[in-house]
């Protein structure tokens, strides 16, 4: 189990920092009634802020339904989502607390109406309303301030990081020098779950072989904008490495939106399947990614959390070419979708591969020139897919996936 798990807090008691913030936090919760203003927590990834609503609501009494901003960030989703919870609430009597993470997320390119529904449901709320957010910037979180409660959440004190991470390496019965702390101290900068991360790393490691005092100072937004206009592979790979971001595999327990929004992988993932580029770019970008992806599993179930250091050298090579250009995307794809896409863009990469060396031509001719015109042949004709496959010399395998693309193609 990961270390972030394992030690997170399970009531106020545990947590350490932000005192003020979580007083202010309690004594809302506990003097709240009918028409009370939401409360909007700002603060830097790592701080504490879900952990907080989770400890307390636990510790009252209440049922906490929790969403996220960036997954239904539409109109239509929080119309379909709010009112009926806030109406049952009403009728059931049960003490009900919303807790919508990572509203700065509405200000993505999927917003369609999503952020002034929320602001107009957001008023005389019956239920105790909980908003979070990662920055203090933007139109929206100034919007967001007039019609709630801010409580400002700072970085973790070194002094306190410390002392938890002394706590932490005793609960472990695990050594690390008096050097290695203060550089992992000084790497987390304030954010408990990378000093969590980075301290399980150098323990199962078992010595501090490439540790520096690297500043993880560039928020995942903006990191992943930079990282596609960068000029040379060595800055974008500094920009992975500097980022706030982490590599969580999705499969383990506890996968919760906090960690999916810092998410590496995904932050990628999304940018580059909504992005409009020719399907052989496409198909090496999430071959990239699936390459990551199958290593973080297993670096995850063989508890060899040391190693992740090196997925971003990895996409940082595999990715610069064909990335170049593209633009960040915040999550508007599940992802949940990630395995299923990665398996189709591996197939489709075999189809171009198959039809370059029947034609004798380059991959990109393939993807370009002949493969649209081969699915719509096989989308109009009563060719059976299995026997051009045969008579082809390709893998049966290939059949859904040629199956579910002439299909789409027939619909156009």
């Amino acid at each position: 189990m990961s270390w972030t798990e394992k030690y997170r807090p399970q009531t106020v008691k545990e947590m350490v920092g932000n005192e003020d913030a979580r007083i202010t936090f309690l004594e809302w919760l506990v003097n709240w009634k009918n028409g009370s203003k939401p409360v909007l927590l700002v603060g830097p990834p790592g701080v504490g802020k879900t952990t907080l609503v989770k400890a307390i609501v636990k510790e009252l009494g209440y049922d906490i339904v929790e969403l996220n901003a960036s997954d239904v960030r539409t109109k239509e989703n929080l119309q379909s989502i709010i009112p009926p919870l806030l109406s049952n609430a009403s009728i059931s009597g049960k003490k009900i607390l919303l807790f919508l993470d990572e509203v700065d997320g509405l200000s993505g390119r999927g917003d369609r109406g999503g952020f002034a529904t929320l602001i107009s449901l957001l008023k005389e709320p019956n239920v105790p309303i909980v908003l979070a957010a990662n920055a203090e910037v933007g139109e929206q979180i100034k919007e967001l301030r007039k019609v709630s409660t801010m409580i400002r959440f700072k970085r973790i004190p070194p002094r306190l990081l410390l002392l938890y991470l002394d706590h932490v390496l005793k609960s472990e019965n695990a050594k690390m020098s008096v050097g290695d702390k203060l550089r992992l101290v000084t790497i987390s900068s304030g954010d408990v779950r990378t000093l969590l991360n980075e301290s399980q790393s150098l323990a199962t490691a078992g010595f501090s072989e490439g540790l520096h005092p690297v500043s993880f100072s560039i928020d995942i937004d903006k990191a992943m904008t930079s990282f596609f206009v960068a000029e040379k592979v060595e800055d974008a790979l500094d920009i992975l490495m500097r980022s706030e971001g982490f590599y969580n595999d999705p499969r383990f327990p506890g996968y919760d939106s906090e960690k999916r929004r810092t998410d590496k992988l995904a932050a990628l993932f999304s940018s580059i399947v909504t992005s409009n580029v020719d399907i052989e770019r496409l198909a090496e970008m999430l071959g990239a990614l699936a390459y990551a992806d199958v290593l973080v599993g297993q670096m995850g179930r063989t508890r060899q959390w040391r190693l992740l250091r090196y997925i971003d050298i990895i996409l940082a090579y595999k990715l610069f070419k064909e990335s170049r250009g593209l633009a960040y995307n915040q999550y508007d794809v599940p992802f949940v979708l990630m395995n299923r896409v990665f398996r189709e863009a591996r197939l489709i990469r075999e189809i171009i591969a198959n039809i370059a060396k029947q034609l004798h031509t380059s991959r990109r001719n393939a993807a370009t020139y002949y493969l649209p015109y081969l699915l719509v042949i096989l989308a109009k004709s009563k060719i059976d897919i299995e026997e051009f496959l045969e008579v082809n010399n390709m893998d049966s395998s290939l059949g859904d996936v040629i199956k579910n693309e002439a299909s789409r193609v027939s619909k156009k």
